[in-house]
């Protein structure tokens, strides 16, 4: 009894806004994280099929502008593509120059999308966290005071429940924005998958490439 008490007592004194903190903090967090995607998905966007088709047609007679076809396009595929053929290597070495760069485009295409999921999960964990608590107070309140006005009640219950609705707003956005982002990454796998294996397919050089497209 002593120890039902006690905690009792520890979360009467939490007051309302401390519980509302946390959600206020996913919020920041994951409004951030998602503009930061949404315009790096923007910067990023282009057509690769056409961008390696180009750089293809350039390879053989002009590594200097196949060169200069992946830095007219900003982004991790593209980097991709210049970081495989700026150099002359042989085909195993191509092999893992392609594989290291995808594995850095990847994590540069998946970069704060757990977070958004994060946030979307944990919002209204916080949110029910913050009711549960407030509910506790609220009764406690009842069984101190004895008798109350119902309005009295009712209005502790409707505090308490504000971090639920709180909780939920944050939530439902989060996983929104969640799925979208989701799918973005989907479509960049696919994009990042038809350029690697299109590399592949490139001749090797075992010459400079300035010394190439002047020879």
């Amino acid at each position: 009894m002593y120890s039902d008490n006690y905690w009792i007592s520890i979360f009467d004194a939490i007051p309302t806004w401390v519980m509302l903190l946390p959600i206020f903090i996913c919020s920041i967090i994951g409004a951030a994280a998602i503009i930061e995607r949404i315009l790096f998905y923007n910067r990023i966007n282009a057509d690769y099929t056409m961008l390696i088709n180009n750089v293809a047609k350039e390879y053989s007679n002009n590594i200097q502008q196949a060169l200069l076809q992946c830095k007219k396009v900003p982004g991790p595929i593209s980097e991709l593509i210049y970081n495989t053929i700026a150099f002359p290597v042989s085909m195993k070495e191509r092999e893992r120059v392609i594989t290291e760069n995808v594995y850095l485009a990847q994590k540069k295409i998946e970069k704060h999308v757990g977070i958004v999921a994060t946030i979307a999960t944990i919002s209204p964990m916080f949110g029910l966290l913050g009711t549960v608590t407030g509910m506790m107070k609220s009764f406690s309140a009842l069984s101190r005071v004895g008798n109350v006005a119902q309005d009295l009640l009712a209005y502790g219950i409707a505090e308490a429940l504000i971090t639920t609705a709180l909780g939920l707003l944050v939530a439902i956005p989060a996983w929104i924005f969640y799925n979208y982002l989701v799918s973005r990454v989907e479509h960049y796998a696919k994009d990042l998958e038809y350029v690697a294996n299109a590399l592949l397919d490139f001749p090797v050089y075992t010459m400079e490439p300035h010394k190439r497209s002047n020879g």
